[in-house]
């Protein structure tokens, strides 16, 4: 008999959403069905918990949230932390900086607070983060230097993140970052996503499964990006959109149609729940 899979685990940029970072329509009616069957659905995510503000309406049905690329796990009904791991404040000062060398945008996640320089949104698009520009705009708040913020909320920052012009620039800065406790892989284009060692999207489901009471047996999660591939070696049923990397693919048991093209609502029908 097939595995009935009890919790659904959803990448959001290049996954859930598509290139205008939108929820299609077949792919929102296919969740709220799977989540009124009884299946639990979870973001899992690089946001936090405020940059899930734009889409919190049309899908109330996803009730949890491994965010902060796994360094929370949070219950978004009742505004609940149910696992956080921050970074030290020293480390997160020490990535900023190390981002500085290369004229790197800084972007620092709290819980609820999500931090970038004034000054560097009039260059989103030198940073290939223009897509972005509503989120950043809307839903972060504004400083001159972001270290300011880490200084006065010690113990409460999650992930810093650097966005770079160019590839190479983000090459030098992570060998620089190899000194520091820390996770650091790609994202986007030309980005570096830091958070505290051993943390991952894998760590914040399996808090979210301690919490449900099932196994990461129990969990299909659906990816695109090599930042999902620890999550997707983790959980019993991995899938790839179509759109995702080819390292994502040849871990996936299943692989979908891309996130332009309701790839999540076509996983649905084709799993067992």
């Amino acid at each position: 008999m097939e595995r009935r899979y009890r919790l659904l685990a959803l990448d959001m940029d290049g996954t859930l959403l598509d290139s205008n970072k939108r929820v299609l329509p077949r792919t929102a009616e296919a969740l709220r069905e799977l989540a009124a069957s009884g299946v639990a659905l979870a973001f899992c995510t690089g946001r936090n918990a405020s940059e899930l503000g734009p889409y919190l309406g049309e899908l109330p049905f996803v009730r949890y949230g491994a965010l902060v690329s796994g360094a929370l796990a949070f219950d978004l009904h009742e505004r609940r932390t149910l696992h956080v791991q921050p970074l030290s404040t020293e480390d997160a000062l020490a990535v900023i900086e190390m981002g500085e060398l290369e004229g790197a945008m800084a972007h620092v996640l709290a819980v609820h607070d999500s931090v970038v320089r004034t000054h560097d949104l009039e260059q989103l698009e030198e940073f290939h983060m223009g897509v972005y520009r509503p989120l950043y705009e809307g839903y972060a708040q504004h400083v001159d230097d972001p270290r300011d913020y880490v200084r006065a909320h010690e113990g409460e920052v999650l992930k810093v993140n650097l966005y770079h012009r160019d590839a190479e620039s983000r090459d030098r800065t992570r060998t620089r970052l190899v000194r520091l406790p820390l996770t650091v892989v790609d994202a986007e284009t030309t980005s570096l996503e830091s958070t505290s060692r051993g943390i991952s999207k894998a760590r914040g489901l399996q808090a979210l499964c301690d919490h449900l009471g099932c196994t990461m047996d129990d969990v299909a999660m659906v990816g695109d990006a090599d930042n999902d591939l620890e999550a997707l070696a983790a959980v019993g049923m991995p899938v790839a959109m179509g759109n995702a990397t080819e390292e994502v693919k040849s871990l996936a048991r299943l692989v979908v149609g891309d996130n332009d093209h309701d790839g999540i609502a076509e996983l649905i029908a084709r799993l067992s729940w």
